[in-house]
C-alpha cells in the first residue's frame, strides 16, 4: 500500500475525449486513484468506515450522472469532509458554473480539452497543487 493518500476520482469512463484517469496515469499517479462512477458512490466511499481520506476529490462533471456541483455541495456541507479539496473537471468554461463552483468552495476548476496533451498539462498544474496540499501528517 502506498504511503501517500489516495485520489478519489468521480468519473464513469464514458465521456468523449481524454479521461481524467488517462491524465493521472500519464502523470504517474494512477496507482493512487480510487474511482467511483457516480457522485452517490463517491459519497458512500467517503463516509464508509475504514476508508482512507483522499488527498483530493476530482469530479468529472461531464459524466452521465455524476453531478460535480452536487457532490461539491454535499462534501462542503459535511463537517468531516469539508477540508478535502475538490477539483471539478468540466467540458465548458461557463462563467456562471465556474462562479457557482468557487462560491461553493471548489479548490480548482479545469476545463476539459479534447486534446490529450493540453488536458494533461491542465491536470499537471492541479497535481502540483495536490503535492503542496499534502502534509506529512496522516501519510
Amino acid at each position: 500500500m502506498s504511503h501517500r493518500k489516495p485520489i478519489l476520482l468521480v468519473e464513469d469512463g464514458h465521456s468523449e475525449g481524454p479521461t481524467v484517469r488517462q491524465a493521472l496515469e500519464l502523470l504517474g499517479v494512477g496507482d493512487r486513484v480510487v474511482q467511483s462512477t457516480t457522485a452517490a458512490q463517491a459519497l458512500e466511499h467517503l463516509t464508509s468506515d475504514g476508508a482512507r481520506r483522499p488527498s483530493v476529490i476530482v469530479a468529472d462533471a461531464s459524466t452521465q450522472d455524476a453531478d460535480g456541483l452536487e457532490l461539491l455541495k454535499r462534501v462542503k456541507a459535511d463537517e468531516q469532509l469539508k477540508t478535502i479539496p475538490v477539483i471539478i473537471v468540466a467540458p465548458s468554461s461557463d462563467v456562471r458554473t465556474i462562479d457557482e463552483s468557487f462560491g461553493l468552495g471548489v479548490a480548482g476548476y479545469v476545463v476539459k480539452s479534447p486534446k490529450l496533451d493540453e488536458f494533461v498539462e491542465a491536470v499537471r498544474a492541479v497535481h502540483e497543487y495536490w503535492l503542496l496540499s499534502e502534509s506529512p501528517v496522516g501519510r
